[in-house]
């Protein structure tokens, strides 16, 4: 019987595109810049690589990052009728990579009320895809694996390290990780859903 359900944050009910965007194109105003196709093609690679494509992109291309531009980040559309919904049949959570401040953001956002657990990497000195995190949102919620769902946008960081613990699992496949190769992980998502909305159809 699924109890409780935990969700990722960025690209999973936060958009980020405008994020994304905004990031690339200070990359294409540097000097060392290359076109846009040849940098949207290595960081697409680097997705598929695992781990952060921007940095890596960043990196590969001796090219100057950013910070992370926090003031562009909206909820994707729906989200908040998805978990008022959810909400009133489940324990919603939040296992997420983030920076400090995850709690006021939700705040801001106008969907804090529906958590009853938020673990970010930040404040919790630990981040996916380190097991680490998902053990303490167990531990913390007394749940055990079998009555959870984790749901995220990333396989290598939401639904393998989640299913390993013998978790349930939702691939929401959209944005940037949506091109993730379910072949580059051993343990496969149980569902996989097209956006936060699909989710009312499965759980």
């Amino acid at each position: 019987m699924i109890k409780w359900l935990f969700f990722d944050l960025g690209s999973t009910l936060i958009d980020e595109r405008e994020c994304d965007e905004y990031r690339l194109q200070d990359l294409l105003r540097q000097e060392n810049a290359p076109g846009r196709e040849v940098l949207e093609q290595r960081i697409m690679e680097n997705v598929a690589r695992g781990g952060s494509p921007y940095r890596h992109t960043v990196r590969d291309l001796g090219m100057k990052g950013m910070d992370w531009p926090q003031h562009l980040e909206k909820l994707y559309e729906g989200v908040p009728e998805v978990l008022e919904e959810l909400h009133g049949r489940y324990h919603l959570g939040v296992i997420a990579n983030q920076s400090l401040g995850t709690e006021e953001r939700l705040v801001k956002f106008g969907i804090r009320q529906y958590f009853d657990v938020i673990l970010s990497s930040a404040e919790e000195g630990v981040e996916k895809p380190d097991t680490e995190i998902f053990r303490r949102a167990l531990k913390r919620t007394a749940c055990m694996p079998e009555e959870a769902y984790m749901i995220g946008d990333r396989l290598d960081n939401d639904i393998e390290p989640a299913a390993g613990l013998g978790m349930h699992t939702i691939w929401v496949k959209q944005a940037m990780y949506a091109c993730a190769d379910l072949n580059s992980i051993c343990c496969k998502p149980d569902i996989v859903v097209e956006c936060v909305r699909d989710l009312l159809q499965h759980v």
